[in-house]
């Protein structure tokens, strides 16, 4: 997997299975042509910090990348991931059965608006999201419809993520989230109308002295924590290897 990732968190993984993706803990497929999931779910899965049987819920869960980690991160899990197009849904639900983590893993396909706590067995420990991260209106929409969905805020935007992780969410709960750096604003504007907090945040940079291209954000509802900002996460070194902490994300996985 390391060789098959450049240095653009952009970039989408090339193969559908994942014999040599991950190693050979897991297996994973994924459609040929539509929305093929990136670096930003291995860097933001690295970040959460799940125990015993929390209770987690992936809105937006793709092909069940970010349940498939955390459920090899920490088997105790008790993991529900929400995806709204079919195909993505069915590749997630194809990932768990071949992986026999069905006793750990449940997908549901709909909207997020319309799940209920009695739909995820009452409220949740975590929440995480890798969202659609372009606003709406701007760029050009991709013609791939599913692409389109998954990177534009079409059926998902961070005003709904926070509205209804608020609702799903246990009282001093955390949503953990990765975005692109440029819009912690919106973030932090969003949250705070939904009495959502931050308790850490942390900037992923290509390379020492390039700007940020994403941010990792955990926010606590109705939370009193002070913030605690991270430091900076590099993909690169500056001879162009990967850094150390870059290769750590795979080590358990």
């Amino acid at each position: 997997m390391i060789r098959q990732l450049s240095n653009s968190l952009d970039l989408k993984l090339e193969k559908s299975s994942a014999d040599n993706l991950v190693g050979s803990k897991i297996k994973i497929f994924q459609p040929e042509k539509g929305y093929r999931f990136s670096i930003d779910p291995f860097i933001l899965a690295a970040h959460i910090e799940g125990t015993g049987n929390q209770k987690v819920i992936d809105i937006g869960c793709g092909c069940g990348i970010i349940p498939l980690i955390l459920s090899l991160k920490s088997s105790a899990l008790k993991i529900t991931g929400i995806e709204i197009q079919k195909e993505l849904y069915d590749c997630a639900k194809k990932n768990i059965l071949t992986n026999k983590l069905e006793n750990s893993i449940n997908i549901i396909h709909g909207d997020i608006k319309n799940i209920d706590t009695s739909d995820i067995n009452g409220k949740a420990d975590i929440i995480v999201s890798n969202p659609p991260y372009k606003k709406k209106g701007s760029g050009r929409l991709n013609p791939d419809s599913q692409k389109a969905i998954a990177r534009h805020e079409i059926t998902l935007d961070i005003d709904m993520l926070f509205k209804c992780s608020g609702r799903l969410l246990k009282e001093k709960s955390r949503l953990y989230i990765i975005f692109p750096a440029q819009r912690l604003s919106d973030l932090v504007l969003t949250m705070e109308h939904y009495s959502f907090s931050p308790e850490f945040i942390r900037f992923v940079h290509t390379k020492k002295y390039s700007t940020a291209k994403r941010v990792i954000l955990c926010a606590g509802k109705n939370s009193n924590s002070p913030c605690v900002v991270h430091p900076p996460f590099y993909i690169y070194e500056d001879e162009n290897k990967f850094s150390k902490e870059y290769l750590s994300l795979f080590k358990d996985i």
